[in-house]
Formats: C-alpha cells, structure tokens, sequence
C-alpha cells in the first residue's frame, strides 16, 4: 500500500503555543477527532486521507481515548500515523488530534509527542494554580469586605446611635450591602401592621427609572410567600410566569424575611447578580458560578436582615423605656403638684413651653424632648422644701427664702445619681441663674449659665407670672411680656426672650387649652402578681 501525503500548511489554530509549536516544527497540523456515540468524527474541513482505510484511524482515535496516550503507527516506510489525546480550551472536553506524516524515527516522533502533552500538562496546572490563587485572593477581598460590613453595622447598633431609627440604618445597610453582594437592585419591604410599602432602594444604575415599583416588590413577596416559611429564598434561572404583573426582568432572586422577637417587619429583596467581566473566564471546579446568587449572598443578606430586626427590637425597648421614664416623670411632677393646689400644673405647662421654645432656637427634635423632661423635672427640689413655707401666702422672710433657694440643688441631688436622667441636670440645677450673674444658686454670668438653664428661666417665670398664686392673682399677658422685655439682657438671655415673644400666639394657645389629666378612678382591687408554690411535707409512716 502506498500512501500519498498531503501537503498541510500550519493552521490557523488559537489554541495552545505548545502545540503550534509542535505543528510548526513538524511542517502539518493536526485533525481534530470527537467522539459521537460510538462513532469518530472528523471536525477539519481539509480532511483527507486519500487511500488510508478509515478503520485504520477510528482504531488509533479509540486506542488513545481508552489510554489516554499518544499512538504512533508506522504505515509504511517513512510514513507515519500520529494520534494523541488533547483537551480542548473553550470546553474542557477531550478530543483526538491525528495526522499522517513523513518520519524517519517513530521514536523521536513519540518523545517529541510526549513532551509536547507533558509541556501542555504543565502549563494547564500553572494556569489552574492561578485560577486557583485568584479565586483565593479574591475570597480574601470578600472576606475583609464582610468583615468590614459587620464592623460598620456594628457601629451603627451601638447604643450611642440608638436614637436612629430603623430607616436610617435600613439606607445605611443598602448602600453598603448593595455593592458588597454583587446585585444589581436591593429593597426593603417595610411591613407596618398588615400594610407592606418600600422604604429603602438600593440600585447599581443612577438610573432610579430601573427600579421596579411598590406594587411590583409587594407582588413579588407575595408571589414566593407560600415558599419562605421564615426562612430565606434563592432562586436562579426565575421564569416570567413565576412572577406575574408583567415582571420580565427578574433572572435571579433572593427574599430574606426581617423579623423581631415579635412580628415580621419586612423583607430584603435582592434581584440579579451583577453582569461582571470575569463571568467568561474559566474558573476553578469548585468555586460557584459567576451567574448565581448562592450561599454567599444569602448569608450576608441574613446577617443585614438579623441586625435589623435586631436594632427595631432595641428601638421598641427604648421607646417602652422612655415611655416609662416619662412616667416615672409624671409621677414626681404628680407629687410635687398635689402639695400645692395653686402650682399644680406648672411644670407641665414650663415642659410645653420650654419643648416650643426650644424648637424655634433651632434644637433637635432630640434635644426637644429632652428639654421637656427638663421642664417637667425643673422643680422636684421643691419635694424637700417645707409646707409652711412652700404654700406660705405672704412675703417670704429672708430665712424662707434662702430656703427656697435651695430647691435646685435638692433636684441635683435627688436626680444626679440617675444616669438616664443626667441630661436634666443643667436646666434642674440653674433655671434660676440670672443674665447678669445675680441669680441662684451659683451666680453664673451670661453663657455661663448652660442653654437648658437659659431657656427654662425664660418660660418658669412666664408661667409664674400668668398664674394665680396664694399670694397674688395672675398678671395679665401684656404686663407679663413687657417684664420679659425689659429683662431681657439683665435676668435673661435677650436672644431667648425675643425667641419667645416670636412664638407668644402659640404659647398663648398652649396655656389657654392646657388641662390636667384627671387622676384615674380606681374600679377594683389590685391583684398579686406573685405566684404562690406549695411544698408537699413528707409524712412519717
């Protein structure tokens, strides 16, 4: 048999340099061989192997797909038959490549053969390492990033911040959680009392037009809530159908519920892995594909979701605790009040007034109520002040009056061990410190008098003065004004008066429809909240 070779000039192939450089070298290029069921398959276009049996060359391609070696048959004299196992770059299968050639050692065709695919092993372990190195270094990033994200949340949980409310820390959660995912758009279903609305949107686009609607996150949540169970939900690949409302552009998906020990209060809401340039790139076996949202992303969302149901927990127990602070105020004030039936009153009206005074001289809504409860507790002193000086209808004698000057400093003694209440000191302690440092009980001057000190002495001696005592009825609302004014800069801060007078309609308002809270009427018994347990007495037999 004689075989014709074909001359074959090197191909064009992108594949490995090893094996261009084989081709080169040999003056051909190889045939690429698939296997397609139990038949084999040429894929080159210039196939053609003239009077070479085809059998000849299914048995080579199948002698090296069962070894996973090369195979180098002589043909005849000088010519010889070259096949070998190769993986293929793009889809990582196995194929044959075979060829005819003229050579004159099957032996140095072999060893080159061998060398070439122990080269090409080599280079395919380099690259997998450093797939492999990526992939780590990468995790790595991911890792401090996470750590980051934890470190910046805990901050914003501290007790210091606890008086941000849950929609601060929800857009402060989204920013970073956005970006830190790799998603494209993040939400947070909000759930008040049955009703559901978006309060917080996060998207990779500055484009806002790309974000879906109320009603389409609501029908999301709904769409999946018979599958979330409390618990999160992942799903890639989501078909329209699923979906509903016209939904098309929803691939991926992951709702994770937000709850307190209570109730459910929301859902996070991350829709579609980020498009990145690394999703072509071969990665290593075991890392997770580039197009899905998995374990990693559930996790940090659960994280995000726990911290703020955690945080709305602690804001619910801080809104119970001040409640019972200003409870607990309440009642003080109560006893104070109920020992003179002409100041009862006063120190709710003062907390009102000093609250809208405090507001229009620009002060948070924070420090509002906190100069409230000031107001509220301006006068508790007053519990350590006798009765027959207290409600003494006369002109005070010198002795009784340097004994109501002690009033502040028994409200600073009474208080200042209370660290919940600390913030009250300043305006309890110098309400009645004057502008012109002839005030009590340190004589301070001008700003040296704290602000809540300024302020309460301001709206205490409006309310004494347009109220009826037992010494002396009420002084008309014009009389009273003009006293300000002529104080102002003297016994009080000018600023603060003018302030004040600017507001004058509205505290007129205040002290024209102020009511005291009736004292509840009890209608039972009170009940024992202990619970009795009995202890069984062995007895002798």
């Amino acid at each position: 048999m004689t075989i014709d070779l074909l001359a074959k000039p090197p191909s064009a192939r992108t594949g490995s340099q090893h094996l261009r450089e084989l081709e080169d070298a040999l003056g051909t290029h190889f045939d690429t061989w698939v296997k397609v069921g139990d038949q084999w398959e040429c894929r080159s276009a210039d196939y053609d192997y003239k009077d070479l049996s085809h059998e000849l060359i299914y048995a080579a391609c199948s002698a090296v797909w069962n070894t996973r070696r090369p195979v180098v048959k002589e043909l005849e004299v000088g010519v010889t038959l070259v096949a070998f196992p190769w993986k293929d770059s793009a889809t990582r299968s196995t194929q044959v490549l075979a060829t005819i050639i003229a050579s004159a050692s099957s032996k140095l065709l072999l060893f080159a053969l061998n060398q070439t695919l122990k080269a090409e092993q080599q280079q395919e372990e380099l690259e997998g390492l450093r797939d492999e190195n990526l992939a780590f270094l990468r995790q790595v990033t991911e890792d401090f990033e996470e750590l980051t994200f934890l470190r910046s949340m805990a901050e914003q949980l501290t007790l210091e911040n606890s008086s941000q409310g849950l929609n601060h820390l929800t857009n402060y959660t989204l920013s970073l959680l956005g970006q830190l995912v790799g998603i494209e758009q993040l939400y947070y279903l909000e759930n008040v009392k049955g009703k559901s609305h978006v309060s917080a949107v996060w998207n990779e686009f500055e484009e806002t037009t790309n974000s879906l609607s109320n009603w389409q996150i609501e029908s999301v949540v709904d769409g999946f809530s018979g599958q979330l169970n409390g618990k999160p939900l992942v799903r890639n690949k989501v078909k329209p159908l699923e979906l509903g409302n016209g939904i098309r552009t929803i691939k991926e998906l992951i709702i994770v519920p937000v709850s307190t020990t209570r109730t459910r209060i929301g859902w996070l809401v991350a829709i579609n892995r980020k498009k990145n340039n690394t999703e072509n790139r071969a990665e290593p076996k075991w890392n997770l594909s580039q197009n899905e949202l998995g374990s990693r992303e559930t996790s940090l969302l659960t994280t995000a979701a726990a911290m703020l149901g955690s945080h709305s927990n602690n804001l619910a127990l801080f809104d119970e605790r001040e409640k019972l602070l200003v409870n607990v105020v309440r009642t003080l004030v109560s006893a104070i009040d109920s020992r003179d039936p002409y100041t009862c009153g006063h120190s709710e009206r003062v907390a009102l007034y000093a609250k809208r005074l405090a507001s229009e001289i620009g002060l948070s809504d924070e420090a509002c109520e906190k100069i409230y409860l000031t107001g509220l507790l301006h006068d508790l002193g007053k519990i350590g002040i006798q009765d027959s000086v207290l409600k003494k209808d006369g002109p005070l004698t010198p002795k009784e009056y340097a004994e109501i000057q002690q009033h502040p400093d028994f409200g600073w003694s009474i208080l200042q061990d209370l660290e919940q209440f600390n913030y009250v000191l300043p305006g309890v302690l110098h309400h009645h410190e004057r502008y012109d440092g002839q005030g009590y009980p340190d004589q301070l001057h001008g700003d040296e008098t704290p602000l809540e000190g300024r302020l309460l002495a301001v709206v205490d001696a409006f309310d004494a003065m347009t109220s009826t005592r037992t010494y002396r009825p009420s002084m008309p609302l014009e009389k009273a004004i003009n006293i300000l004014a002529e104080g102002a800069g003297t016994q009080w801060d000018s600023d603060i008066v003018d302030a004040f007078l600017r507001v004058m309609p509205e505290i007129q308002e205040i002290r024209d429809s102020y009511r005291r809270p009736p004292l509840p009427k009890r209608t039972q018994h009170a009940t024992s909240s202990l619970v009795e347990t009995t202890t069984e007495v062995p007895v002798a037999v």
